[in-house]
């Protein structure tokens, strides 16, 4: 199987379990209500925090390492006492500091049961699939957490008093994958062995933290919005808030996991092949063009009616924050692939450098304009944040890693994006399925009649199966 089919077959089960899980998240927003389902976001904005102390970056560090070769089982036997480590460290100081936290409904009763998944995270052996490029182990692994934690919620939540269930079954959906993964690894790999040694754990650590540190700015950018929303105006405007980004987040799925499985790809190719990074790369920035822009035009015509189909009528405050943080999805999917180039040819420091200013960037507007406007002033910051993180991370590729010529490949996407930014104006008299489908109609055909090669070969692949 190709690499590039490799990473097809990972985003299709992963877009199973994204759809589960957001189809899960909607139900809630409906039967909890703005206000519960807010302490519900705010729980888990909460609680990735504490997933990346207890993680400390070792996920990334041993996917890296498991493209290598060598003795994985050694190789787990070294991560998994040191996951173990952090999940204790980063339950206790998740009970330390819950008297801090705002006095909302159940909120810290749910934070302990979910304090439960960070010893799950430590046993998910995920990663050795991830990085031995066995994507349809990982996605199906993918799939069954989400399916079951869905499941779940449709039978156990039916009120606003039934919040407590929300952390259990999830925990249920991760005790799922970590079976699936661990009967995975013992078919394959056997049993091994715990190694664990203090001295091998602190050069772990060295080169693990920066990698934690850079996805723990890179959250404090994507939710700290929610989490000073929170203290500074309660849970309904936190409710209002992910109304709006939850339509987003869904629109990254598939982007997203593309990226988790290029990350393994480029380790490889920077290991092995040189030009074959390089050409890479190149290759991965295009498509991100090509998916990006499209998604904030689309975002920008159709959220509002698709907001109210998805949340209802009592989300409709949600409306303008959706039409700025659409922006947010297009900014996140350009500097993908930068993220995992500076990664893979272990220049972390260049992502937790682009990662530590944005999110300085993004807390300091988020202070100064969710007082005066909420939660519009909580997208612009989002925005604004995700902008600086792209630009220094195309500045510092071209300086320190490799030279791509980014206009080149986004020009051809911007021009057909604003084609399809005309048709929806156009056909606004329209039904808003009408519309999206002309406008995505006039995007494709506009890249096809200009020549875009990747686009003219996802065509040409779809086209024996009509």
């Amino acid at each position: 199987m190709s690499s590039y089919r490799n990473i097809l077959t990972l985003s299709a089960w992963d877009m199973v379990a994204k759809t589960a899980y957001f189809l899960a998240c909607l139900y809630v927003a409906r039967i909890m209500g703005v206000e519960h389902y807010g302490v519900w976001e705010f729980a888990i904005s909460v609680m990735a925090y504490f997933l990346l102390i207890a993680d400390l970056g070792m996920e990334v560090w041993a996917t890296r390492e498991a493209t290598k070769g060598g003795d994985i089982s050694a190789l787990v036997g070294t991560v998994m006492p040191l996951r173990f480590m952090g999940a204790t460290v980063a339950s206790g100081i998740l009970l330390a500091i819950l008297p801090l936290l705002p006095e909302f409904p159940q909120l810290r009763t749910v934070l302990v049961v979910f304090g439960l998944t960070l010893f799950l995270q430590a046993v998910n052996l995920k990663w050795v699939f991830m990085g031995k490029e066995r994507m349809a182990t990982a996605g199906k692994g993918l799939a069954l957490t989400q399916l079951v934690f869905a499941s779940g919620i449709a039978v156990m939540v039916r009120s606003p008093h039934d919040l407590i269930w929300a952390p259990l079954v999830k925990g249920l959906g991760d005790l799922a994958a970590v079976s699936y993964f661990g009967r995975q690894f013992l078919s394959t790999y056997g049993f091994g062995r715990i190694n664990f040694s203090v001295s091998e754990s602190l050069l772990i650590l060295r080169h693990a933290l920066p990698m934690g540190v850079s996805n723990g700015l890179g959250l404090l950018s994507y939710n700290c919005d929610t989490l000073l929303l929170g203290f500074l105006s309660g849970p309904s405007a936190v409710g209002f808030y992910n109304a709006a980004y939850r339509p987003v987040t869904a629109l990254l799925a598939l982007p997203l996991t593309y990226f988790q499985g290029l990350f393994p790809l480029l380790s490889r190719k920077h290991h092995e092949d040189r030009q074959g990074f390089i050409d890479t790369l190149t290759r991965s920035l295009g498509i991100a063009g090509l998916l990006a822009f499209p998604i904030g035009v689309s975002g920008m015509f159709l959220g509002v009616p698709v907001l109210d189909l998805l949340f209802g009528q009592a989300y409709s405050q949600a409306n303008a924050a959706l039409q700025i943080l659409v922006w947010s999805a297009v900014l996140v999917i350009l500097r993908g692939s930068y993220r995992q180039a500076f990664i893979a040819c272990g220049r972390q420091t260049l992502d937790l450098r682009c990662a530590g200013i944005s999110a300085g960037f993004n807390l300091g507007l988020n202070v100064l304009l969710i007082p005066p406007y909420g939660i519009i002033g909580a997208a612009a910051a989002t925005v604004g944040g995700d902008f600086v993180w792209l630009t220094l991370a195309a500045l510092y590729c071209n300086r320190y890693v490799v030279p791509v010529p980014v206009l080149e490949h986004l020009s051809k996407p911007l021009v057909a994006s604003l084609l399809m930014g005309g048709s929806f104006i156009a056909f606004a008299s329209f039904h808003w399925v009408s519309q999206a489908v002309f406008a995505w109609l006039v995007y494709l055909g506009s890249l096809w009649l200009m020549g875009e090669k990747e686009v003219r070969a996802w065509i040409m692949m779809v086209r024996p199966a009509i």
